[in-house]
């Protein structure tokens, strides 16, 4: 089955006829209209200041011609610079998020010649370009300064040559089609200097060569030019050690040397993660993919299953079977990562959505043939209105998700991140530090003083980054301990700083993974300020930022992370104080304004929710009510559907419900697969279960992580004497005598062995 009687992939005429003209004036005002529509909704939706996640990582290294994080994006930092001295109007952040928008758009364009060329359909082209644009993940990516709009557009971009080069291979034009190969290679070789996604592409492309005439493309000619080509497609790499001995004011990873280089394009600083992820929660992660689609493309999700479906029906099965395995490609290798599930959809899914938008151009173009086939050899008129009214209801259907979208990706009053740096700044200055954990906070105060020139004196670190060169917060010139400052070499960084700096300076702290329990410390909003023992806590005002007029529904996870962050650090002051039921309290709160009307849960701010959620259950149990743990923890689910919590667990065992108690120890330790108590508390209740295999084990494994700990031993020898297994339990049970003399385990485990007659040494 074709879609119409012209073969896609040949050229019948190389005559300029009126009739081709018309055609080519038809395309012109379609990709025309296309750029226009997009690019006008992205430029009143572009962000005029910093946000979240790796915005202003990005727009630090613009602004000073430096170096960002790894790989380092050198082409999209170059472009971007360009970008921002020709449009000479708006804050950095703005212009460079509108660069974003003119890559998604050109994208789009791209989707729309890509879709045309495959299935001779304008409309199944426009239906493709549209909903990929205003998809919810790419439309929220292209409106903030990242590089995925400029990915996008190469991804669309290599589609489009391949094409190009089948087309002139049919039409016996062999020197041009060895040229577009040429091309190709060049612009793989660009698009890998911008993201390393388009590794993923390969297997797809080579499968649609070998196809095509694999003879003339993995001729050794051709071989040897395109690996020419590749190579300089990869030359903005240079821009990165050139960037470096420069000296600029932004220099993450310093790549000024050959071996820094190295490891800077390699990510030696974020490596980790890809083919990582357990392979337990791996069909959930799978399935929970395909409803991901009923949000990125409202009500008409169902085009690309029907595309899918009618790819194959054509008589030649290239054009399917390409698209599949470019959705496998791109779908499955970031499946395999081991990150939070709503960050992965934020930052990695979109290339599959870009296929699954290729899908509901397909599904669009059969639709529209079966009108124009229905409709062949009746009236014009009835013909012209069938077909044109198909047309709109198709391109009306996907412009749904505009109105849908429309309020959740507009970023031009989005001040969140810049508030929350500005205010913490100022509490800071002049001379202050900041101790901070996560990239949603550094990335925006660090934007702030480097950019804006806010709080140029305040010193924001966070411990973890100190080992990476180039990276500013290792100004760590007046951190030298005064003689009676009480430092032990064994304390974790973060505290070794606070104590070598409090006395002299304010130190404050806004990350949620510092533990300074039982220190002096006092709540002032998003920030906690650390004093030394004794001294007297000066007033101060709370510092926070509000949800303004922005309805709840429109508020995305990491701007509800910063306006709850306040709320979340008093609770942890509470915590502190011993008052755990305020701290209950406030984390319930934070919690329930966290998931409340959330469209989507994406990017980093759900990881800081999960983790309160976690914190929650600890207060919760520690006051006895493990019911309401068992009640309220597993709405975290919605923001990590993979969560796996301690407290969760040993709720569930508290109150009877052994099997998921069981169930819930056995995740946690997939991902925390050396923590021997939880070992230990699933063997006991595999005892109580009365599954001896199970708990021995479970028990074997909690003694080899922590030999010294004598309940294990006990707990492991009785479960081996139900086995019957008795000399490998009395073994046990002595062992839990000579670890622990004077314990309770000790007294049990003589009460057994002299119950079964066996001496106590």
């Amino acid at each position: 089955m074709t879609y119409s009687s012209a073969k896609p992939g040949i050229e019948t005429s190389h005559s300029e006829s009126a009739l081709s003209r018309l055609y080519h004036r038809k395309d012109a005002m379609i990709l025309a209209a296309l750029f226009l529509s997009s690019i006008s909704l992205h430029i009143v939706t572009a962000a005029r200041t910093v946000t979240f996640s790796d915005s202003g990582d990005f727009l630090m290294a613009i602004s000073t011609v430096g170096n960002c994080h790894g790989p380092g994006y050198p082409l999209y930092l170059m472009v971007a610079k360009v970008f921002s001295w020709l449009v000479p109007f708006g804050s950095l952040a703005f212009r460079v998020s509108l660069l974003s928008g003119v890559f998604a758009s050109l994208a789009g364009c791209l989707i729309y010649w890509a879709i045309y060329r495959m299935t001779r359909s304008r409309i199944g082209g426009v239906v493709a370009a549209l909903a990929f644009l205003f998809s919810y993940t790419f439309w929220y990516q292209t409106a903030i300064p990242e590089t995925y709009g400029l990915n996008v557009f190469f991804f669309a971009l290599l589609v489009v040559l391949i094409l190009r080069w089948e087309r002139l291979l049919g039409a016996g034009r062999k020197h041009s089609a060895d040229n577009a190969l040429a091309i190709f290679a060049f612009i793989f070789g660009l698009a890998m200097t911008n993201h390393f996604s388009a590794i993923f592409l390969l297997p797809a492309f080579a499968f649609f060569a070998f196809d095509t005439n694999r003879r003339e493309v993995f001729s050794l000619k051709n071989l040897l030019r395109m690996g020419a080509f590749f190579i300089l497609g990869l030359l903005p790499y240079v821009y990165e050690p050139t960037a470096a001995f420069r000296g600029p004011a932004y220099n993450y990873g310093d790549p000024s040397t050959l071996t820094r280089w190295f490891q800077h394009v390699t990510l030696l600083y974020q490596r980790g993660g890809l083919f990582g992820y357990p392979l337990r929660f791996w069909p959930g992660r799978f399935w929970r993919y395909f409803v991901t689609l009923t949000t990125e493309f409202p009500y008409f999700f169902w085009l690309a299953a029907l595309g899918l479906l009618v790819s194959f029906f054509k008589k030649s099965k290239k054009y399917a079977l390409f698209l599949l395995l470019l959705f496998l490609a791109t779908a499955l290798a970031v499946m395999s990562y081991d990150q939070l599930e709503s960050v992965l959809r934020a930052h990695f899914y979109y290339p599959s959505y870009f296929v699954v938008a290729l899908w509901i151009g397909f599904g669009a173009a059969w639709l529209s043939g079966l009108v124009k086939r229905w409709s062949a050899g009746k009236d014009k008129i009835l013909r012209a209105v069938a077909v044109t009214l198909v047309a709109a209801i198709l391109v009306a259907l996907v412009c749904v998700s505009i109105p849908v979208h429309y309020g959740k990706v507009d970023k031009s009053n989005y001040a969140y991140a810049r508030d929350m740096a500005v205010k913490m700044l100022k509490r800071a200055q002049p001379d202050g530090l900041i101790l901070v954990d996560s990239d949603n906070t550094i990335f925006p105060l660090k934007y702030m003083q480097s950019v804006e020139g806010i709080g140029p004196g305040v010193r924001v670190i966070n411990p973890k980054s100190l080992g990476v060169p180039g990276w500013t917060a290792t100004d760590l010139d007046r951190s030298v301990p005064p003689p009676s400052a009480d430092i032990s070499s064994t304390e974790d960084l973060y505290a070794r700083i606070v104590k070598a700096n409090y006395g002299k300076i304010p130190v404050f702290t806004t990350g949620l993974t510092f533990d300074f329990f039982g220190w002096n410390q006092q709540w002032q909003g998003f920030l906690t300020r650390i004093y030394p023992p004794g001294v007297t806590q000066q007033a101060a005002d709370p510092v926070s930022v509000g949800k303004g007029n922005t309805p709840l529904a429109d508020i995305d996870s990491d701007a509800r992370e910063a306006i709850a962050l306040s709320d979340i650090l008093k609770a942890y002051y509470a915590i502190n104080g011993g008052n755990t039921k305020e701290a209950e309290r406030l984390y319930g709160d934070v919690t329930r304004f966290a998931a409340a009307g959330l469209y989507v849960p994406t990017l980093y701010g759900c990881e800081t929710i999960v983790n309160v959620f976690d914190v929650w259950g600890q207060v919760t149990n520690q006051r006895g009510d493990f019911k309401k743990t068992v009640r309220e923890l597993p709405k975290a689910f919605v923001f990590n559907p993979d969560f796996v919590s301690l407290p969760l667990a040993y709720a569930y065992s508290r109150t009877g419900n052994n099997v998921a108690a069981i169930n819930a120890f056995s995740d946690y330790l997939i991902v925390h697969p050396g923590y021997a108590a939880a070992y230990l508390e699933m063997g006991e209740l595999e005892l109580l279960m009365s599954d001896y295999k199970a708990a021995v084990s479970s028990l074997r494994t909690a003694v080899s992580i922590n030999p010294e700990e004598p309940q294990s031993h006990y707990d492991l020898g009785v479960a081996l004497l139900r086995l019957n297994d008795r000399n490998a339990a009395v073994s046990q049970l002595k062992a839990a005598i000579e670890k622990g003399p004077q314990t309770k385990w000790a007294d049990l485990a003589r009460g057994v062995l002299s119950s079964i007659k066996e001496p106590v040494q």
